[in-house]
């Protein structure tokens, strides 16, 4: 189901060009690298688009077309979109704006497209849209920047701040596998993308930016299904009066009492954000498993940030753990004297990577422990390698394997960034602020907790 568009046998961009000023021309261009099949050009007055042969219909292409992105003036969508069910096209993605969002004449054209779509057999995500991206199969099926591989699935409800959103996590390094903007979702919508994405195995975690649903019933019983699958996080837009004017004239979607909004996540097990970083951190950090209990270990470097992440972890909802006695008395007999051996476990500055290793075993390896939240600020004194302690934390976990889930925040900037890139290749999330961290574990929990797995509260 839906795999036609991520993982299609051949393309048609029905309005490819070879003005750079188009959006024809840069969503041809992105698709010339996907390798899963042939990408077609279709212009109806050019022989070539890029240097490859072109069609002036779909219907002219000799070979099978799963899927078509519609890249043409609004007044020529609905004969494009009857030559591709003539094509026998499975899936089309029309980038083509100026329908239901427009008003109720737009959204009588809009369910225009469906009826034909659906008398062919065809689905369709927008119109209004940005476009589609699966970076597992490189395919880049939009206008804008492909993001950085990853594993959370990303769909937006709004073009333009999903594309900001992709810029931004190409910055900070974090990757997407799929990142869908479904517009004004005429006909595919939140809930039949989360029922495709619930099983395939590169999508770790579902995002959704959401100004509205109109199905709230359809979004809430599949929604119930995927959260027993894996995790969704849904930062919605129009809380207030005011959003919610605004939402609803964006994409002609009504937007609704927050109150229902926030009953009906709760009542089908998907997780809330608040802001686009913390729909980020907490989508992130199921790369790692889910916790037993909401019992949280601490260790760091330094005592302030372990401090503000041991209050952000408490404004959640979370405990930080009782240490066992035996675990404080492996503690004191190696880390120094002015160290502090309770939770959290400040193991001072000059804290080396063996430190790292030794302490974060014996926490994973404490009964009293569910989550451990490894905190560095990278020391740049001592002859200290910047990666030291990220090797002892990855050497823990490795040497342990008992299933409890690592976090890990790293404050040090640009020297950071070779640590971090090592932790997270080896499925460990990290961080930079106690804010982030803190609603990762929050969303660990909630999440173990949503499954049926929380033993300990």
């Amino acid at each position: 189901m839906l795999d036609y568009f991520f993982n299609p046998k051949g393309i048609a961009v029905i309005g490819a060009s070879n003005d750079p000023k188009k959006l024809g021309y840069e969503v041809f261009k992105n698709l010339k690298e996907y390798k899963g099949g042939k990408v077609y050009p279709v212009n109806v007055k050019e022989e070539e688009v890029q240097g490859v042969k072109a069609y002036k219909s779909v219907k002219d292409i000799p070979g099978e077309v799963d899927l078509a992105i519609i890249v043409v003036p609004k007044k020529f969508v609905k004969d494009t979109l009857i030559q591709c069910g003539e094509k026998e096209v499975k899936g089309v993605v029309i980038i083509t704006a100026g329908f239901g969002e427009t008003g109720e004449e737009g959204k009588k054209e809009e369910q225009e497209l469906v009826k034909i779509a659906h008398k062919y057999g065809m689905r369709i995500i927008g119109p209004n849209c940005v476009g589609i991206m699966n970076t597992h199969a490189n395919l880049n099926a939009t206008f804008i920047t492909v993001a950085k591989k990853g594993s959370v699935a990303f769909i937006s409800q709004s073009g333009a701040l999903g594309a900001g959103i992709v810029y931004k996590t190409i910055k900070e390094d974090i990757g997407f596998s799929k990142f869908i903007s479904v517009g004004n979702m005429a006909d595919l919508d939140f809930a039949e993308i989360m029922e495709y994405l619930a099983d395939t195995e590169e999508d770790k975690a579902i995002a959704l930016y959401i100004e509205g649903i109109r199905d709230g019933r359809k979004f809430m019983e599949i929604a119930k299904r995927v959260t027993k699958k894996k995790p969704v996080i849904a930062l919605k837009a129009g809380k207030s009066e005011s959003g919610a004017r605004a939402a609803s004239s964006h994409t002609g979607s009504l937007a609704g009492s927050w109150k229902i909004y926030e009953a009906a996540f709760k009542q089908s097990g998907v997780l809330v954000a608040n802001t686009i970083d913390e729909m980020l951190s907490m989508a992130r950090a199921f790369t790692q498993p889910l916790p037993r209990g909401n019992r949280v270990a601490i260790m760091t470097n330094a005592g302030g940030p372990g401090v503000l992440t041991a209050d952000e972890i408490d404004k959640r909802g979370l405990k930080l753990a009782n240490l066992e006695e035996k675990t404080i008395e492996e503690l004191r007999s190696f880390l120094p004297p002015m160290a502090a051996v309770k939770n959290p476990v400040d193991m001072i500055a000059s804290a080396r990577g063996e430190d790292y290793y030794r302490t974060a075993k014996l926490l994973l390896q404490d009964p009293n422990v569910d989550l451990l939240i490894a905190i560095c600020v990278v020391p740049t004194f001592a002859g200290m390698t910047p990666t030291e302690h990220a090797e002892g934390i990855i050497r823990a976990m490795k040497e342990v394997n008992n299933g409890k889930p690592i976090l890990a925040m790293f404050m040090a900037g640009y020297v950071s960034e070779k640590a971090k890139e090592l932790l997270e290749k080896n499925g460990i999330p990290t961080y930079e602020r106690p804010e982030d961290v803190a609603s990762a574990a929050y969303a660990l929990v909630q999440q173990a907790r949503n499954v049926g797995k929380l033993e300990v509260e």
